[in-house]
Protein backbone atom coordinates (compact mmCIF):
# COMPACT_ATOMS: atom_id res chain seq x y z
CA UNK A 1 0.00 0.00 0.00
CA UNK A 2 0.91 3.95 -0.66
CA UNK A 3 0.52 4.52 3.49
CA UNK A 4 0.97 8.93 3.91
CA UNK A 5 1.35 10.30 6.74
CA UNK A 6 0.22 13.98 6.32
CA UNK A 7 -1.52 16.43 8.33
CA UNK A 8 -1.21 20.42 7.25
CA UNK A 9 -0.56 20.95 10.85
CA UNK A 10 2.74 20.84 12.43
CA UNK A 11 3.65 19.51 15.49
CA UNK A 12 1.45 16.09 15.43
CA UNK A 13 3.91 13.97 15.34
CA UNK A 14 3.71 12.76 11.83
CA UNK A 15 7.62 11.85 11.99
CA UNK A 16 7.36 10.20 15.02
CA UNK A 17 3.86 7.77 13.85
CA UNK A 18 5.97 7.62 10.54
CA UNK A 19 8.84 5.47 12.46
CA UNK A 20 6.73 3.76 14.58
CA UNK A 21 4.45 2.75 11.84
CA UNK A 22 7.25 1.75 10.26
CA UNK A 23 9.13 -0.37 13.47
CA UNK A 24 5.61 -2.24 14.12
CA UNK A 25 5.28 -3.60 10.62
CA UNK A 26 8.40 -4.92 10.15
CA UNK A 27 9.01 -6.67 13.15
CA UNK A 28 5.55 -6.78 15.16
CA UNK A 29 4.00 -7.90 11.38
CA UNK A 30 7.11 -9.10 9.07
CA UNK A 31 6.44 -6.21 6.37
CA UNK A 32 8.23 -5.20 3.90
CA UNK A 33 8.91 -1.56 4.37
CA UNK A 34 9.96 1.69 2.79
CA UNK A 35 9.88 4.92 3.81
CA UNK A 36 10.22 8.14 1.71
CA UNK A 37 11.20 11.40 3.38
CA UNK A 38 9.20 14.24 1.46
CA UNK A 39 9.49 16.83 4.53
CA UNK A 40 12.09 19.54 3.54
CA UNK A 41 13.00 19.04 7.08
CA UNK A 42 14.22 15.33 7.22
CA UNK A 43 13.83 14.20 10.14
CA UNK A 44 13.17 10.67 9.48
CA UNK A 45 16.31 10.17 7.17
CA UNK A 46 18.04 12.17 9.48
CA UNK A 47 17.13 9.73 12.29
CA UNK A 48 17.39 6.52 9.82
CA UNK A 49 20.53 7.83 8.90
CA UNK A 50 22.52 8.60 12.65
CA UNK A 51 20.77 4.78 13.76
CA UNK A 52 22.78 3.10 10.99
CA UNK A 53 26.35 4.60 12.44
CA UNK A 54 25.30 3.97 15.88
CA UNK A 55 23.99 0.63 15.67
CA UNK A 56 25.54 -2.61 14.14
CA UNK A 57 22.71 -4.64 12.69
CA UNK A 58 21.14 -4.38 9.31
CA UNK A 59 18.62 -1.71 9.31
CA UNK A 60 15.33 -2.91 9.58
CA UNK A 61 13.80 -1.17 6.30
CA UNK A 62 15.43 1.77 3.70
CA UNK A 63 14.16 5.07 4.10
CA UNK A 64 14.98 7.43 0.85
CA UNK A 65 15.27 11.50 -0.33
CA UNK A 66 12.72 12.41 -2.72
CA UNK A 67 11.77 15.53 -3.40
CA UNK A 68 7.88 16.72 -3.80
CA UNK A 69 8.08 17.90 -7.26
CA UNK A 70 9.96 14.66 -8.09
CA UNK A 71 7.19 11.93 -7.28
CA UNK A 72 5.53 11.84 -10.45
CA UNK A 73 8.81 10.19 -11.85
CA UNK A 74 8.46 7.02 -9.56
CA UNK A 75 4.56 7.11 -8.72
CA UNK A 76 4.89 3.68 -11.56
CA UNK A 77 7.60 2.32 -9.82
CA UNK A 78 5.98 2.79 -6.14
CA UNK A 79 2.77 0.85 -7.98
CA UNK A 80 4.84 -2.41 -8.78
CA UNK A 81 5.68 -2.91 -4.68
CA UNK A 82 2.33 -2.92 -4.22
CA UNK A 83 1.94 -6.38 -2.86
CA UNK A 84 5.72 -7.05 -1.50
CA UNK A 85 5.90 -3.39 0.04
CA UNK A 86 4.27 -1.15 2.44
CA UNK A 87 5.30 2.17 0.93
CA UNK A 88 5.31 5.01 3.71
CA UNK A 89 5.35 8.49 3.01
CA UNK A 90 6.09 10.75 5.50
CA UNK A 91 4.84 14.93 4.29
CA UNK A 92 5.37 18.10 4.90
CA UNK A 93 3.36 19.85 7.48
CA UNK A 94 1.27 21.77 4.82
CA UNK A 95 -0.74 22.13 1.77
CA UNK A 96 -0.03 25.05 -0.19
CA UNK A 97 1.81 22.72 -2.87
CA UNK A 98 0.30 21.27 -5.64
CA UNK A 99 2.81 18.18 -5.52
CA UNK A 100 1.73 17.61 -2.13
CA UNK A 101 -1.89 17.23 -3.37
CA UNK A 102 -0.73 14.98 -6.48
CA UNK A 103 0.70 12.58 -3.15
CA UNK A 104 -2.76 12.36 -1.38
CA UNK A 105 -4.56 11.52 -4.48
CA UNK A 106 -2.50 8.72 -5.16
CA UNK A 107 -2.67 7.66 -1.36
CA UNK A 108 -4.12 4.41 -0.57
CA UNK A 109 -4.16 5.16 3.25
CA UNK A 110 -3.83 8.12 4.74
CA UNK A 111 -3.20 8.28 8.03
CA UNK A 112 -4.14 12.05 9.79
CA UNK A 113 -2.39 12.69 13.20
CA UNK A 114 -4.36 14.93 15.12
CA UNK A 115 -5.24 16.59 18.49
CA UNK A 116 -8.23 17.90 20.62
CA UNK A 117 -6.55 21.46 20.69
CA UNK A 118 -8.53 23.74 18.57
CA UNK A 119 -5.86 24.99 16.38
CA UNK A 120 -4.72 21.65 15.38
CA UNK A 121 -8.54 20.68 15.14
CA UNK A 122 -9.38 23.73 12.62
CA UNK A 123 -6.42 22.40 10.46
CA UNK A 124 -6.86 19.17 10.70
CA UNK A 125 -10.75 19.73 9.45
CA UNK A 126 -9.28 21.79 6.52
CA UNK A 127 -6.91 19.13 5.76
CA UNK A 128 -9.35 15.69 5.89
CA UNK A 129 -11.84 18.33 3.28
CA UNK A 130 -9.20 18.70 0.78
CA UNK A 131 -7.91 15.26 0.87
CA UNK A 132 -11.45 13.65 0.57
CA UNK A 133 -12.21 15.96 -2.24
CA UNK A 134 -9.26 15.40 -4.08
CA UNK A 135 -9.28 11.17 -2.98
CA UNK A 136 -12.85 9.93 -2.74
CA UNK A 137 -11.41 6.27 -2.95
CA UNK A 138 -8.70 6.22 -0.21
CA UNK A 139 -9.29 4.81 3.28
CA UNK A 140 -8.34 8.38 5.71
CA UNK A 141 -7.85 7.21 9.49
CA UNK A 142 -7.79 10.01 12.26
CA UNK A 143 -4.95 9.26 14.98
CA UNK A 144 -5.30 11.00 18.03
CA UNK A 145 -1.94 11.59 19.40
CA UNK A 146 0.33 13.05 22.05
CA UNK A 147 -2.87 13.12 24.74
CA UNK A 148 -2.16 14.10 28.27
CA UNK A 149 -4.26 11.85 30.55
CA UNK A 150 -4.86 14.10 33.44
CA UNK A 151 -6.38 17.13 30.75
CA UNK A 152 -10.06 17.07 30.18
CA UNK A 153 -9.97 17.83 26.37
CA UNK A 154 -13.25 20.49 26.06
CA UNK A 155 -13.43 20.03 22.31
CA UNK A 156 -12.83 16.62 22.07
CA UNK A 157 -16.38 14.62 21.14
CA UNK A 158 -16.98 18.04 18.77
CA UNK A 159 -13.63 16.81 17.31
CA UNK A 160 -14.47 13.05 16.87
CA UNK A 161 -18.09 14.11 15.41
CA UNK A 162 -16.63 16.40 12.63
CA UNK A 163 -13.75 13.95 11.46
CA UNK A 164 -15.86 10.76 11.66
CA UNK A 165 -17.50 12.28 8.73
CA UNK A 166 -14.14 12.22 6.97
CA UNK A 167 -12.76 9.00 7.57
CA UNK A 168 -12.61 6.55 11.02
CA UNK A 169 -10.64 7.78 14.50
CA UNK A 170 -8.27 4.68 15.54
CA UNK A 171 -7.64 4.46 19.45
CA UNK A 172 -5.79 7.44 21.16
CA UNK A 173 -2.06 7.53 21.30
CA UNK A 174 -1.10 8.61 24.69
CA UNK A 175 2.14 11.20 25.56
CA UNK A 176 5.00 9.21 26.87
CA UNK A 177 8.78 10.15 27.59
CA UNK A 178 9.79 7.12 25.11
CA UNK A 179 7.88 8.68 22.23
CA UNK A 180 10.44 11.27 22.35
CA UNK A 181 13.16 8.46 22.31
CA UNK A 182 12.63 6.64 19.39
CA UNK A 183 15.20 5.10 16.93
CA UNK A 184 14.14 3.13 13.53
CA UNK A 185 15.85 -0.60 14.51
CA UNK A 186 13.58 -1.20 17.71
CA UNK A 187 10.19 -0.46 19.92
CA UNK A 188 10.73 0.30 23.42
CA UNK A 189 8.74 -2.13 25.76
CA UNK A 190 6.59 1.46 27.01
CA UNK A 191 6.37 2.96 23.45
CA UNK A 192 4.73 -0.54 21.66
CA UNK A 193 2.12 -0.35 24.96
CA UNK A 194 1.01 3.16 23.85
CA UNK A 195 1.09 2.04 20.33
CA UNK A 196 0.11 -1.38 20.19
CA UNK A 197 -4.03 -0.85 20.14
CA UNK A 198 -4.32 1.93 17.53
CA UNK A 199 -1.51 0.27 15.48
CA UNK A 200 -3.66 -3.36 15.47
CA UNK A 201 -6.69 -1.85 14.67
CA UNK A 202 -5.26 0.17 11.70
CA UNK A 203 -3.30 -2.98 10.45
CA UNK A 204 -5.98 -5.18 11.19
CA UNK A 205 -8.76 -3.41 9.18
CA UNK A 206 -6.79 -1.35 6.53
CA UNK A 207 -3.36 -2.85 6.32
CA UNK A 208 -3.78 -6.21 6.14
Amino acid sequence: MKIVIANQKGGVGKSTICVLLANYLALDRNEEVVIFDMDQQETVYSKWERDRELYSNDPLYEVLKLDLEDYPKYAADLDALKGETQVIMDMPGRLDDDSILTVIKDADLIICPIAYERSVFESSHVFARVARHLNADSQIVFLPTRLNKSIKYETKEKVREAMASFGEIAPEIAERVALQRIDTVSISTEAREVVQEAFDFIYDKYIR
